[in-house]
């Protein structure tokens, strides 16, 4: 693109306007740009909807198929195409300035006006719109002519703008909306496709938004793909660095603060810088500082608003990727700070304080500041100083938040502080119900708000309403009626109509509502954890397993859901899909040692023995303390009789490893014979002089653990575990004295006689009328008349 005078002035071609309008910047004065693209450049998208389409589409006015004859006069009017793509950017662009950016402005699209209904139908998917949505018709005209197939064609940019209005659309929804999501990801997968990315700045571009598409279902594994791209893209890296600083008004000493540190190895991409940005309010504390000081100034590469954008997202991917406390809020904090002291772009620096505003919010020493930092940004959003152009700067990498999630989050904060009422002023204008009735409940008023519901009822009954009503009046005929409003259409009503029955613990009367609900909307992630547990509840395994499935797809990060979905699976008797499952749950809490316990136990049934012994470490690192016999003695029959693993390796492999782990089970459990056996049995394994030693003193310590328990002669169970210990012992001590001097000899042998000696004269005493001991003492008495012989030939010999 080339801005010469005069006759060499070349045209702009349709490419670069469609790289302009997706980027709203352009970076010199192009006197050969339509006039309706300069004017959507300038944030004059009134002026676009209303100049040619109000002369040539005058027609539309009442139409009585409004979609129909804006995609036939697409594909008829093909010179127009141009057109229709700056009226679909200029229709959703004036929408955003009326819900996101502001000015507000109450000025209609005339001609357009009368669609709002057909529209909030059209955008409801069933459910219901935001009450609080300004001029609905303005996305859904532009809805209309980006999803145009013809004119997708002509400017493959459609689809990108398409993918935009569907996040908006998202927005406007008071459910997540699976459609939305399923349709979102085709777009994706198309746009990467598209010749537009070659573009590095708007491939840049498309990898944050579709971040940040992907953080609003929170789906954290997809965001931290597309961050990655758009880091490698833009070439930026950041890391979080420690240098001395000061954070306290009466600190004396530098202590190590952390600071980002960024890194950008290309030139910068281009932006506008805005005059008059939103102020960064002080917070006016008596101990601490507005921001730490550092003994040396930090010096860091300055970014531009695209690399700021990557940043601000990078925060967003941290805090919802970790469990939200102290030291994850200060590991966080410099991504924020970074933005909120860098940037020169409207959006990201209102979208930053928001955020700080959200982080300060359970910070006694700065929820004030947080209070009036959001009353501030709210005034912003009135502010007529800031041109429109500019606040659309970086709109849809920034994660803007609308108007009315501001006015709720401000309202819940004076909630928290105790100002009630006003709260409430604000929990009325935005029609928030439930937050109004926790108001009331608060004034202890509780009958005045369900009589506010009524009066809303009778002007205008919804679905949101009537399952208020019944939340609040715990009657399930108000949920019916919902449904029977929304066409039995609505996931909502059935969902709280799920809720009610759930709250009460009647599972088996929840389940078919918490399933009507998901079948409608998949991804509804409280819905799935519900549906999973009630099944639970009932033991109907299989559902179990389908809704905790659907759950950990949808939040990965819950370990107890990957617990109770292998307990499924297990239930099921699918140990291979357990385990695996399993494998998840510790990714989610590394720390818990009963998901290690059911690992291990999963894992010694698959024939996993190397992960068995793994999960036992892991186990006894968090426990310090734990004794499970039975997968043990399973470990060390399948070591001792060279079992193969379920890869098909040899168990004995493992001999190594699995003494570490005896060594030290015994060190902690000192007085068990059943492990100084097995430590006894798998060291024999070696066949070493010395470890034949060890083995035979591990058999020894075996004995003497058992012997030590009193009652061990009165249990028969207990006594025929004994006589098979005594014959392991003679038959080792037997060989360990075979080649060895005769003092070592006369000492071992001697040792074993008196071991054998006292359990046959217990067991012999007890005149036990038991076939099974019968044998084992026989076998007993055999070996003990061998290692006496062997002694009475060591005197002779003396």
């Amino acid at each position: 693109m080339m801005n010469n005078s005069g006759s060499d002035i070349m045209k702009i071609t349709d490419k670069e306007i469609e790289v302009l309008l997706l980027t709203n910047f352009v970076e010199d004065e192009v006197s050969e740009l339509p006039l309706y693209v300069k004017n959507i450049l300038n944030g004059q998208y009134r002026d676009v909807l209303n100049s040619e389409l109000y002369f040539n589409l005058i027609k539309l006015y009442n139409h009585d198929n409004f979609v129909k004859l804006i995609h036939n006069s697409i594909e008829k009017e093909v010179t127009m195409h141009t057109f229709w793509l700056c009226a679909g950017t200029a229709s959703m662009l004036y929408f955003i300035k009326c819900n996101w950016t502001g000015p507000q402005s109450d000025e209609d699209i005339e001609w357009l006006k009368g669609q709002k209904e057909s529209a909030l139908t059209d955008l409801s998917l069933h459910d219901e719109c935001n009450t609080n949505i300004k001029k609905p018709e303005l996305l859904y005209f532009s809805k209309i002519i980006f999803s145009n197939k013809i004119l997708q064609s002509t400017y493959k940019s459609c689809i990108w703008w398409l993918f935009r209005a569907n996040l908006l659309h998202q927005f406007v929804l008071n459910e997540s909306s699976g459609v939305i999501f399923d349709e979102t990801e085709q777009l994706i997968n198309k746009i990467i496709d598209l010749p537009l990315l070659k573009n590095i700045h708007c491939k840049t571009l498309f990898y944050i938004e579709t971040a940040q598409f992907y953080s609003y279902y929170r789906r954290i594994q997809s965001l931290e793909k597309y961050l990655e791209f758009a880091q490698e893209t833009a070439k930026l890296s950041f890391s979080l660095e420690g240098a001395l600083g000061k954070r306290t008004k009466y600190q004396k000493e530098d202590k190590a603060q952390l600071y980002l540190k960024t890194n950008l190895k290309k030139d910068q991409f281009p932006f506008r810088r805005c005059q008059n940005l939103p102020k960064s309010l002080d917070l006016n504390d008596d101990i601490r500082l507005e921001r730490i000081e550092f003994s040396e100034s930090i010096k860091n590469i300055q970014l531009g608003a695209v690399e700021e954008a990557i940043v601000l997202t990078k925060y967003v991917q941290l805090l919802i990727s970790q469990p939200r406390d102290k030291i994850t809020d200060e590991e966080v904090k410099p991504y924020l700070t970074y933005v909120i002291e860098s940037t020169r772009n409207w959006s990201l620096k209102m979208t930053a304080l928001y955020y700080r505003c959200s982080m300060e919010s359970v910070d006694k020493r700065a929820v004030e500041r947080s209070m009036m930092q959001m009353e501030y940004l709210i005034y912003e959003f009135k502010n007529t100083k800031v041109p429109v152009a500019h606040r659309m700067d970086m709109f849809f990498a920034s994660g803007l938040k609308p108007i009315w999630v501001l006015e709720q989050t401000w309202a819940h904060l004076m909630f928290n502080l105790g100002l009630v009422k006003s709260a409430l002023d604000i929990f009325l204008k935005l029609q928030l119900w439930e937050e109004v009735i926790a108001c009331y409940n608060r004034l202890e008023l509780k009958h005045k708000a369900i009589e506010i519901i009524h009066q809303e009822i009778s002007k205008k009954p919804t679905i949101q309403l009537w399952c208020v009503l019944g939340d609040a009046t715990q009657d399930s005929n108000h949920y019916e009626t919902a449904w029977k409003l929304s066409n039995e259409k609505s996931s909502r009503a059935q969902r709280d109509w799920g809720f009610f029955y759930f709250a009460k613990k009647n599972y088996k009367e929840a389940i078919p509502h918490l399933k009507l609900s998901v079948e409608l909307n998949n991804i509804q992630e409280n819905v799935w954890i519900r549906l999973g547990f009630a099944a639970l509840q009932i033991e109907d395994w299989k559902l179990a397993a389908t809704a905790y499935k659907h759950y950990c797809a949808l939040e990965q990060s819950t370990f107890e859901a990957w617990n109770n979905l292998a307990k499924a699976y297990i239930k099921l008797g699918d140990k291979a899909k357990a385990w695996k499952t399993l494998q998840d749950a510790i990714k989610c809490n590394y720390d818990n040692w009963q998901i290690w316990d059911n690992l291990m136990i999963v894992s010694i049934d698959l024939g996993e023995f190397s992960e068995v012994i793994r999960c036992y470490h892991r186990i006894l690192d968090l426990k310090n303390n734990h004794l499970d016999v039975q997968v043990l003695d399973i470990l060390t029959h399948a070591i001792l009789n060279n079992i193969n693993d379920s890869d098909g390796n040899s168990a004995q492999r493992l001999l190594p490893k699995t003494l570490e782990l005896f060594g030290r089970i015994s060190f902690i459990i000192p007085n068990n014979f059943h492990i100084w056996k097995m430590y006894g049995q798998l060291t024999a394994l070696k066949k070493t002089d010395i470890d034949d030693e060890k083995a035979a003193q591990y058999l020894q310590q075996a004995h003497r653990a058992a012997v030590s328990d009193p009652k061990w002669f009165q249990q028969e169970e207990s006594i025929q575990d004994i006589l098979q210990l005594c014959c392991e012992l003679a038959e080792m001590y037997l060989h360990c004295t075979s080649n060895c001097e005769i003092k070592k000899k006369r000492t071992l042998l001697g040792s074993a006689k008196l071991s054998l000696q006292g359990v046959v004269k217990k067991v012999q005493d007890q005149k036990w009328n038991n076939e099974k001991l019968s044998i084992h003492l026989q076998k007993v008495e055999e070996y003990l008349n061998v290692v006496t012989n062997e002694l009475e030939k060591i005197k002779l010999t003396n």
